[in-house]
């Protein structure tokens, strides 16, 4: 509300304006990973109806649309503003790392010991997330396949040292892990005491 006056008495006006406050969008955007060097990767964006990331020069196509397509030569932040339909904006950054040489970040494993003690129960590859799309294959020592999973460590799934629920007897096993045109070849041994 605002009161206008001069100098007569009893010479005023009176206005208001009614004064609307829009929550700021919550921008919802990919979370902080790495990839190969020359690999492609989309940055995802939700939230608002205008997207406008920064970095354009590392961005294939455009860079105002919410799910652009990313490919950089060293660890890159991509930023995003965000627009939502009452023309409020929001900011928000991803960071994209590059990796050289995955086996620098990807260790094998080789010892699993699945006796519920919270600790080496299951297989766990550190540094697996920065490759989802992957492919996990257990063999035996006759080369049958014990298990199998596309994307590994990206869901809950562990495997625990079980075929069809079954605990596999305390022996080494064999494994392929792919990911990207990479993959790891080495021996799992099961440990149950």
């Amino acid at each position: 509300t605002v009161v206008v006056s001069d100098d007569c008495p009893g010479n005023e006006q009176v206005a208001e304006v009614e004064v609307i406050v829009n929550p700021p969008p919550m921008p919802m955007i990919t979370r902080d990973t790495c990839v190969l060097e020359g690999q492609q990767f989309q940055l995802q964006a939700s939230g608002g109806i205008l997207y406008q990331w920064d970095n354009a020069g590392s961005i294939l196509g455009s860079n105002t649309i919410a799910n652009p397509i990313a490919i950089a030569d060293s660890t890159t932040t991509f930023t995003v503003t965000v627009t939502d339909a009452n023309g409020c904006t929001a900011v928000a950054s991803v960071e994209l790392c590059i990796i050289n040489d995955p086996l620098s970040v990807l260790k094998p494993v080789t010892v699993i010991t699945p006796n519920g003690d919270g600790l080496n129960d299951a297989l766990e590859f550190r540094g697996l997330e920065a490759f989802p799309e992957n492919r996990l294959v257990i063999f035996n020592r006759w080369g049958a396949v014990l298990y199998e999973h596309r994307g590994y460590q990206v869901d809950a799934f562990r495997w625990e040292g079980l075929r069809d629920g079954t605990p596999l007897p305390a022996d080494t096993y064999y494994y392929i892990l792919e990911f990207g045109e990479f993959s790891i070849k080495n021996t799992i041994t099961i440990i149950r005491d």
